[in-house]
């Protein structure tokens, strides 16, 4: 049995680091070699999901998307095992935007659905969704940052793909839940990396009066001053196209007949230049508001 057991774990480290090696030739742009080690993987273990997920992989840096859905779905297969396992879920993303690249909506929301209900690590019962969607509605970002906090940081990236996709079925109710919830959580994740540096740290400096009808940003916004001079949590709001989620929050807000809440957001964009295109895009929304820009605007990133 020790025998046996110890020849497993060897043939284990052995796939492991043939993983790593094609892992590195891929990121390098030899993608034929990184096939070749992909496949010889799985021709000595078709249950390793993760060799099936890198084929696909380098399919779609081809441009192979149909062959690359084929080999995502191969590692979605009942009996393939990954390793860690969360790399099932960035299976299920990197299905759900090579079937967007297609046109199939339908398998990209199955996809994203999958990330939600096996990728999260917190729960959010549908009571505390309204719950945080009303508060914001009724009292904007401040009173919502300061009541909730969102940090399941694994299912972020779906929460804003179905932003999008309910953005362009002009289904702004829905659209501004999805942007809300993946800006929350990269706000809250935001504020724990500040508090963890400093134990004083407050989000709240700014007072707000208990019940008060105000749609409040003054926090919020200086908030967003503040990681713009903390290079690493303003290299990932960049990397995760905050301002962009932003515009397009405001975008749902106006769709959903409530202007000026919409530009209370679409001035937190204005309020920092380094937005780049967010910010001119802003600017024209806060002169002309016209949802017709957003469908040329999600092509932006």
């Amino acid at each position: 049995m020790c025998v046996l057991s110890a020849t497993a774990q060897n043939t284990d480290q052995s796939v492991w680091l043939q993983m790593e090696r094609g892992i590195e030739e891929y990121d390098a742009g030899h993608l034929g070699e990184a096939l070749k080690l992909f496949r010889q993987i799985i021709e000595h273990d078709a249950s390793y999901a993760n060799a099936h997920m890198w084929i696909g992989h380098v399919f779609a840096v081809e441009g192979e998307y149909e062959a690359a859905i084929g080999k995502y779905e191969d590692s979605l297969d009942e009996g393939r095992h990954f390793f860690p396992r969360s790399e099932k879920i960035e299976a299920y993303y990197s299905l759900a935007e090579t079937s967007m690249r297609l046109g199939d909506e339908e398998r990209s929301r199955y996809c994203l659905a999958q990330v939600l209900e096996q990728g999260r690590q917190e729960m959010l019962p549908a009571a505390r969704q309204t719950a945080i969607v009303e508060k914001f509605l009724a009292e904007g970002p401040d009173k919502t940052l300061e009541l909730y906090r969102l940090k399941d940081k694994g299912v972020r990236r779906a929460y804003q793909i179905l932003g999008e996709l309910e953005l362009q079925s002009e289904s702004y109710n829905q659209a501004l839940e999805y942007f809300l919830f993946s800006i929350i959580t990269s706000m809250s994740l935001a504020i724990d990396a500040l508090r963890s540096e400093d134990p004083e740290y407050l989000f709240i400096q700014n007072e707000m009066n208990p019940g008060d009808p105000n749609f409040s940003t003054e926090n919020t916004a200086r908030l967003l001053r503040e990681v713009q001079v903390h290079p690493d949590l303003k290299k990932y709001f960049e990397s995760i196209g905050l301002y962009r989620q932003l515009f397009f929050l405001g975008a749902a807000l106006f769709g959903m007949e409530a202007p000026e809440k919409a530009q209370d957001v679409w001035l937190l964009v204005t309020d920092n230049r380094a937005s780049g295109i967010w910010y001119d895009l802003a600017q024209g929304q806060l002169v002309e508001p016209d949802l017709q820009i957003i469908s040329t605007a999600l092509q932006y990133r």
